[in-house]
């Protein structure tokens, strides 16, 4: 067992959609919770102890977290939950010398996705999104957006008034 760790980079993730709301599926989203946010804390919990002055800590949310979008009750919850957790984590942890990144990917070419029946814009492959989580990491940044045009696009969409982006997310989904 190792004694400390300079980088720990946490990566649980699942999805399952949500396809019928009116019937809302307690177990599907609790499965998505177990492993995205209670997999991810029970990490955090073996794996913070063991960082010291100077480490760094990463975890991997989701582009997901700007904007609510049809079937995503449980994917994009879970990951909102990390968002806050880890931006929580980085203040915390900053007296303790300890750098956190939030890391926020778009849609990469996964076993994962493969799975998704929809247009999946800006999908990018594994190497580069390791190309630019290391990148980021490297740089230690707070918070690491990519790809580029993809996350642009939904933080601009995510400034959007409410009511208008609820309007035409409810006709994507129709």
């Amino acid at each position: 067992s190792y004694s400390s760790f300079d980088l720990v980079i946490l990566n649980a993730g699942t999805c399952e959609y949500i396809d019928d709301a009116k019937n809302f599926d307690a177990k599907l989203f609790k499965r998505v919770i177990d492993t995205n946010v209670l997999g991810t804390s029970n990490c955090l919990a073996a794996t913070i102890p063991k960082l010291n002055k100077g480490s760094q800590l990463a975890v991997v949310s989701s582009t997901v977290t700007f904007l609510p979008l049809t079937r995503s009750e449980a994917y994009g919850a879970s990951k909102a939950a990390l968002d806050y957790l880890t931006r929580t984590l980085a203040i915390d942890l900053a007296p303790h010398g300890i750098d956190v990144s939030l890391v926020r990917p778009g849609f990469v070419e996964t076993p994962l996705t493969d799975k998704n029946t929809f247009k999946m814009p800006g999908r990018i492959s594994v190497e580069q999104a390791s190309k630019m989580m290391r990148s980021g990491l490297g740089k230690r940044k707070k918070i690491i957006n990519f790809p580029f045009i993809f996350h642009a696009v939904l933080k601009t969409l995510s400034l959007l008034p409410n009511t208008i982006w609820h309007r035409i997310a409810v006709k994507m989904g129709a």
